[in-house]
């Protein structure tokens, strides 16, 4: 259960969302003093010979906070009126509920430390089905990732290791050796992920 007066990550929708409104919503988030980070995925593209860097994901950014600063945030300013919570189901012994979606720590440290290195060996997966379906997870021992942790994936024939934040992103480490993983089982995977 959501622990309220905790700091975690929350990714947040932004309503409308365009570059310039995602960029200027993470830019007031930054000045709320009970904001300790935000985060923005970003990637370049190419579009008619132009190159830009633009976000990876259309309208999602991640906030770290309390769920009752965040709360007190929304409610009580109608600048941050675009930003959507992402809800989760969960079960609490005798009904199944929702509450707000949030993300452990040492997942989303992976998450940033892969996507903000922009790698060509990074991709951003569109099919959030295929992605957060369960599979072999794994920690990565040497290169640049070394201490990643993820589900192992073959894409296009690749050994990779994609890192799912549930129903919002992921990204795929690609071409990762097979002798540079150390597979580890689901329960230390969710030990070492709420850490």
């Amino acid at each position: 259960m959501l622990n309220r007066d905790t700091t975690l990550w929350f990714p947040l929708r932004v309503r409308h969302s365009s570059t310039p409104r995602l960029m200027a919503m993470k830019h007031l988030l930054e000045k709320e003093a009970t904001v300790s980070e935000t985060y923005i995925p970003m990637e370049y593209r190419t579009e008619n010979f132009h190159t830009e860097l633009v976000p990876a994901i259309n309208n999602i950014i991640f906030v770290r906070t309390t769920y009752n600063h965040l709360k007190d945030i929304r409610q009580n300013q109608h600048l941050f009126e675009p930003l959507r919570y992402i809800m989760r189901p969960v079960f609490d012994g005798k009904e199944t509920t929702s509450e707000v979606l949030h993300v452990p720590d040492s997942m989303m440290k992976d998450f940033i430390r892969v996507t903000s290195e922009r790698q060509t060996n990074v991709i951003f997966l569109d099919n959030l089905d295929f992605a957060c379906k369960p599979g072999m997870k794994a920690c990565i021992t040497e290169g640049l990732y070394t201490g990643v942790m993820g589900v192992v994936k073959r894409i296009k024939k690749n050994l990779c290791i994609v890192i799912p934040i549930e129903g919002v992103a992921a990204a795929a480490i690609m071409h990762v050796p097979r002798k540079h993983l150390r597979y580890i089982s689901d329960a230390e995977y969710e030990e070492l992920k709420n850490q």
